[in-house]
């Protein structure tokens, strides 16, 4: 334990640098919370105070240019264990243990695998807080290490999400996807005319309310660096703000909330976007034409929402894109034959369960990268056109639920074979009609066959 001095030296310090709210109110950060979980952040940061001044076996002093991360992350743990410890490197029993007892091993950061995960040491220990797992820190002009990047994919983070986090002056990235983190996001989490974070990934947790306008009420123009904002499957409502087009993104994914409203008109001038995910809410109001401005984009989806009227002939302007996902939607009217001619890159084309309708373009034929195409559950009606054989990457063909005649080509079969073993899936309304006794489709290769009416049998 430290003299009497010190810890009164490294309180001042820390509050000169994090400012007066550290230690003695909540009230002022903006965050509106409520006051069990004022006195939650409270007790949280009285615990982090204490381990600095009284356990940490660093034993820094009030000069030490690692202080204020090192206090800011032991805080992070504190604020992320209300429930439950982590899932993995929680603190040892004791942190006076030699390093070699601390050592954990966590779950790979992007993919969550337990395999290829990667080690690092507990957290709360002796060793520098750099190396504690999921903390990557750099070095800057040649400076005393800091923190870069938090990474801890699910690994039951619980409670609310803590916006002091983000007051790491060099923190870039932060990816606290697939925990079980809840509440509102907090407002003050983001001031984008002065954060360096280009990299949000809240994916997965259990997040309520709406995305706050305040992360973009400071936005000065040419200022923010947020590249990708991933809040996807949490339980979010309202509408996107449309301030975030603001914003230089690449990716934006909100997909699998309960967000409301129509696509936001703006969104058509975030040309940087190249992973646009807004699926799975209840979004309303129609694709802008404006929607091929977007030359970056890569892939559209859209799945499982209110947006209606036609597919704009634009949509396939973007010459890098190749998944455009539009099943479930209430897209309506013809597939454009621009899409054809001009989406040439395509290997993922889903619109199945919509309300389209007309006859498919000979020039599907041109759509040669094709590996997924799903059509069922439409008005289509006609031939399969015969240039459907220069598919020749073909994996998944759905067109049941249709009004389609004719045969899928016995080439395209052989196609759907990979190294001898057939893994692949094609459905059409090959089952006989019930008034002549003949099928709609012929198919020899089908996985299933369905009927007029929905009824789909496997084979």
């Amino acid at each position: 334990m430290r003299d009497a001095v010190a810890a009164p030296k490294i309180e001042t310090v820390l509050t000169f640098i994090l400012g007066r709210e550290y230690f003695v109110t909540v009230e002022d950060s903006g965050q509106g919370y409520d006051n069990d979980l004022t006195e939650f952040f409270l007790d949280a940061r009285q615990k982090a105070f204490d381990w600095i001044v009284n356990q940490d076996p660093m034993q820094l002093e009030y000069d030490s240019s690692n202080l204020v991360q090192r206090f800011l992350l032991v805080l992070f743990y504190f604020q992320t264990t209300r429930h439950q410890p982590w899932k993995q490197c929680n603190p040892p029993a004791t942190a006076q243990g030699s390093s070699s007892s601390n050592f954990c091993y966590r779950n790979h950061p992007v993919t969550g695998e337990t395999t290829n995960g990667i080690w690092g040491d507990q957290w709360l220990t002796k060793s520098h807080e750099c190396q504690w797992a999921g903390v990557v820190c750099e070095t800057v002009e040649s400076k005393e290490k800091t923190v870069a990047e938090l990474s801890l994919y699910g690994n039951h983070l619980n409670g609310p999400l803590p916006w002091e986090i983000t007051q790491l002056p060099e923190l870039t990235d932060l990816r606290l996807s697939k925990n079980i983190l809840s509440g509102v996001l907090p407002p003050g989490l983001l001031f984008l005319d002065s954060s360096p974070l280009r990299s949000l990934d809240l994916d997965g947790n259990k997040f309520i309310g709406t995305v706050p306008a305040r992360w973009f009420e400071s936005l000065n123009e040419g200022t923010a660096q947020l590249t990708s904002l991933a809040v996807s499957s949490n339980r979010l409502t309202g509408t996107i703000p449309t301030e975030v087009c603001l914003l230089p993104l690449n990716r934006l994914v909100l997909e699998n909330n309960t967000l409301t409203g129509p696509l936001p008109r703006e969104i058509v001038n975030q040309t940087s976007l190249t992973h646009l995910y807004l699926g799975k809410n209840d979004l309303t109001g129609t694709l802008p034409s404006e929607i091929g401005l977007l030359t970056n984009l890569q892939i559209l989806d859209l799945n499982n929402a209110y947006i209606s009227g036609p597919l704009p002939s634009e949509i396939g302007l973007p010459s890098l894109l190749y998944q455009i996902i539009l099943s479930n939607t209430n897209m309506e009217g013809t597939i454009p034959e621009e899409l054809y001619t001009t989406g040439s890159d395509l290997d993922v084309l889903l619109l199945d369960s919509c309300n389209l309708s007309g006859s498919i373009s000979s020039s599907l034929g041109l759509l040669t990268n094709l590996k997924w195409l799903h059509l069922s559950n439409n008005n289509f009606y006609g031939p399969l056109p015969n240039e459907i054989e220069a598919l020749t990457n073909l994996r998944h063909l759905l067109v049941n639920g249709n009004q389609f005649t004719g045969t899928v080509p016995e080439s395209v079969c052989q196609n759907l074979y990979v190294e001898g073993e057939f893994s692949n899936k094609v459905v059409a309304d090959c089952l006989p009609n019930p008034e002549t006794g003949v099928p709609f489709i012929q198919c020899s290769c089908c996985t299933s066959c369905c009927d007029d009416t929905g009824v789909c049998l496997a084979n």
